[in-house]
């Protein structure tokens, strides 16, 4: 079997490696084997001009049209998905390690160049979206001991990493798809699916190591790969095969399953820790979050301090507690935060009271030069806005504070030093300073006037 690399070089005679836009015709190989990131990649470097790229002819590759001299970028990578269906059709192997999918913009005549524009997908499948999912990770584990690339997978999982995984449901739908491996959470991470006359087999990540491991790599990969051309590839045995004893067998079997009972386990467990951590983690969020990320970590933030929530999630926030409502302004930049949140405030609360004939409290949170480290932030807002809220009895507080009173709760054992805290919020008429919200210090009442 003849074999082409596209992005990642495998040593070995049987083996010719290429990128995307020097590359021969798929059409002279049986078994591709593809890295969908190279492609973005090769792309990126010819359009920034830091590297030469010549046809098989010797023409060079330009971003613009094919000419006599020249050959278009774009017709190079455009004609990969003819190539690769030609080659599907006859029965072929193509071999992805997998990516998600992801966009090159600026090439000419070929505004859809992506990582996947080169693969043809079974009805109803696109090789992205909700079905190919970013996620990193190197816990794998095989689920399919019999597939020729297990033994590739298992003799290299130091080298081996994931960074997307695929929807099981949508594997589970496609005829004759089956899972390889799946990562830490068991989702599937390596996958066989029919496509045309062919197989597209999906891989976890190759980590570009150099030396005499990538000969051995290949020729894994290539006896793989003859595997599968032979019909190997998820040949199991017989029921009766396992009622045969073997001496020594039924132990190592029954160890075995125990460990892939403690493995699982073991997922279980991690994945449980990890949701703690992300739990607590996303409070850092008022911190050196902006927009919509901010406003979603002020609101989880209230909701701890007691309040409940009034408006849906990505709407501007309001808040309760007992028979009052707030409406709240949020702001996050890197600059100093000016009297727009103020503004915006004033707009809404009329509102409320002349279309809704409601009566609201007003409440601004913002973190001004958000990039810096908290304590060298001084001024993050400017002087009017803390002028406006203080003159119209609206509080004001920074989202350092905020995270202080966050941390306050979080390590209390009492749910009722709550109470305290979220008072001072709730009669907060100006700046309510990081001090003052703990009960370190007095609500600040300096004046001024704003007009």
């Amino acid at each position: 079997m003849q074999v082409i690399t596209i992005g990642y070089s495998l040593p070995n005679t049987k083996v010719d490696n290429h990128n995307v836009l020097n590359a021969p015709s798929y059409t002279d190989y049986e078994a591709l084997f593809v890295n969908p990131s190279s492609i973005t990649t090769t792309v990126s470097e010819l359009l920034e001009g830091n590297k030469e790229f010549s046809a098989q002819d010797g023409r060079p590759i330009i971003n613009g049209s094919t000419t006599a001299s020249a050959v278009a970028a774009a017709d190079q990578v455009r004609r990969r998905s003819d190539e690769t269906r030609r080659v599907l059709d006859q029965g072929g192997i193509v071999t992805v390690m997998t990516n998600p999918n992801a966009t090159q913009s600026g090439l000419i005549n070929f505004e859809g160049c992506d990582r996947y524009s080169w693969l043809p997908a079974p009805q109803g499948v696109h090789w992205g979206g909700t079905f190919l999912k970013a996620a990193e990770g190197k816990n794998i584990r095989i689920v399919d001991e019999y597939h020729p690339f297990a033994s590739v997978i298992r003799k290299y999982r130091k080298q081996m990493y994931y960074r997307a995984v695929f929807d099981e449901e949508v594997i589970k739908s496609i005829k004759g798809a089956s899972v390889l491996a799946v990562g830490g959470s068991s989702l599937p991470i390596a996958v066989e699916i029919p496509v045309l006359a062919g197989k597209v087999i999906f891989l976890p990540m190759i980590e570009p190591i150099t030396g005499t491991v990538r000969g051995e790599i290949a020729t894994e990969v290539v006896e793989a790969l003859d595997a599968v051309q032979e019909g190997a590839s998820g040949e199991k045995p017989p029921s009766w095969a396992s009622a045969l004893a073997l001496p020594g067998l039924e132990q190592l079997e029954a160890e075995m399953e125990e460990m892939n009972l403690a493995v699982q386990a073991a997922i279980e467990s991690q994945t449980a820790v990890s949701d703690q951590v992300d739990e607590l983690a996303k409070h850092r969020r008022l911190l050196w979050s902006s927009g919509p990320a901010f406003q979603e970590a002020v609101r989880e933030s209230l909701l701890l301090l007691g309040f409940e929530s009034k408006s849906e999630p990505g709407n501007p926030l309001e808040i309760g507690f007992d028979d009052r409502l707030f409406a709240v302004e949020v702001e996050s930049t890197s600059d100093q935060v000016t009297e727009w949140p103020y503004v915006r405030l004033q707009r809404r609360l009329e509102e409320l009271l002349l279309k809704d004939n409601v009566k609201a409290n007003g409440l601004v949170i913002v973190n001004g030069k958000r990039t810096m480290q908290p304590g060298r932030r001084e001024p993050e807002f400017v002087e009017p806005l803390r002028i406006a809220c203080e003159n119209y009895g609206y509080g004001l507080m920074t989202g350092e504070t905020l995270f202080t009173l966050m941390q306050r709760i979080l390590a209390s054992k009492n749910a009722d030093e709550i109470t305290p805290l979220r008072q001072r919020v709730l009669g907060a008429k100006g700046l309510l300073t990081t001090d003052a919200a703990v009960g370190e210090g007095e609500e600040e009442q300096a004046g001024g006037q704003i007009f």
